[in-house]
């Protein structure tokens, strides 16, 4: 059960690289483009399902793992954020998912505004929080970047 635990919340070990939040928002890209091409429902579902998953799993993993609130290692947020980033976006151009990518991985990185207080929520809920709303501030961004284009 660990070993389950620790390989969802490091997304197959890729928390313990250097740069992990921007290697796994990265390695998120094939499921962005998976998810793509599926309806709308099921998107909605998947996402769903990963957080709740993600909010169990991580706080097993800060807990009885890591031992440490928001451990680095922990990088199933990222990949969460990023789903929500792109939804409905479309992402037919490579520039536009590179554009998500930036924009993301600047408001996780600088964590401005309300990012850096929902960060500091207890529990999973804080780690994933400001993931999520960086997804949701990206999503924003992308979508008015696409109505002027």
């Amino acid at each position: 059960m660990k070993l389950l635990i620790e390989l969802f919340s490091t997304c197959l070990f890729i928390g313990y690289l250097p740069a992990s939040g921007t290697i796994a928002t990265l390695a998120s890209f094939p499921l962005v483009v998976f998810l793509d091409k599926q309806p709308v429902v099921f998107r909605i579902l998947l996402i769903l399902i990963l957080t709740l998953i993600a909010g169990i799993t991580i706080t097993i993993a800060e807990t009885k793992i890591f031992k440490l609130k928001d451990a680095r290692e922990i990088v199933i947020d990222e990949v969460i954020g990023f789903l929500i980033a792109t939804f409905m976006i479309d992402i037919t151009k490579l520039h536009t998912i590179l554009v998500a990518f930036l924009i993301f991985r600047l408001l996780d990185i600088t964590k401005v505004g309300v990012i850096k207080k929902v960060q500091k929520i207890p529990s999973s809920v804080g780690v994933l929080a400001d993931d999520i709303i960086c997804g949701l501030i990206t999503n924003f961004i992308l979508r008015i970047i696409q109505r002027w284009l």
